[in-house]
């Protein structure tokens, strides 16, 4: 197992982000571009960007820092959260049946 930490900056990030996604609404816009709350009021726009290229945020932090903040860590909480809930609805239910058939059919 590797012995890597993470830097406090962004632990601390990470743990804010983490508070935030449980405390506050995250609104997906589309496109991979979501409104999420500050923690003192108004909002921001985190940009994840879906096609590659740099994820942003328009809050101060990310704006003078150029790092991810809590916003960007709350965002990709909440779109892998909504992505594996979203799996979960769309994978078909197979009874012990079906799986025995399948396999009998692929000559397993």
């Amino acid at each position: 197992m590797s012995n890597t930490t993470v830097a406090a900056p962004i632990r601390e990030r990470v743990l804010r982000g983490l508070v935030l996604h449980a405390d506050h609404e995250i609104t997906h816009e589309g496109h991979g571009v979501y409104t999420v709350p500050g923690c003192s009021g108004g909002t921001y726009r985190v940009d994840l960007v879906p096609f590659g290229g740099e994820e942003s945020c328009s809050c101060p932090d990310f704006l003078r820092h150029k790092t991810p903040c809590k916003h960007i860590f709350s965002a990709t909480i909440w779109r892998s959260k909504s992505r594996a809930a979203s799996l979960r609805t769309q994978r078909p239910k197979l009874s012990p049946e079906a799986v025995e058939a399948g396999l009998d059919r692929m000559g397993a």
